[in-house]
């Protein structure tokens, strides 16, 4: 292969065309569609936790309620805060699937700092 048609092939594995002129980066449309239109965060209280085993418990059963992205929980302060798409939860939902999941009882809790 001589180095002319060689250096087009790496200039499209690359992204660059022959004459050195960069192309956009595709966006895969999976990815844009898998976001959430918009994410709300709730914060649940969750009554019984007293070790990272417990934190992991909670946290799964926050994370098989569709919808759900993102769980943070904490043994300490017995609270988790959930980020989801409220088009497809609602707080009431999350905090039922980690008391039916987890085994330790999730109340909403509508304020934020505690």
């Amino acid at each position: 292969m001589s180095v002319k048609p060689m250096l087009a092939v790496m200039g499209m594995l690359a992204g660059v065309g022959v004459a050195g002129v960069v192309r956009p980066a595709a966006t895969p449309q999976a990815q844009v569609a898998e976001q959430p239109a918009r994410a709300e965060t709730c914060w649940l209280k969750v009554s019984g936790m007293t070790c990272a085993g417990c934190e992991v418990a909670v946290r799964m059963a926050a994370k098989s309620v569709d919808g759900v992205t993102d769980v943070v929980v904490s043994h300490k302060t017995g609270r988790a805060d959930v980020t989801y798409d409220p088009a497809k939860t609602t707080p009431s939902a999350i905090a039922k699937a980690i008391t039916d999941g987890s085994g330790f009882k999730a109340d909403v809790d509508s304020r934020k700092d505690q």
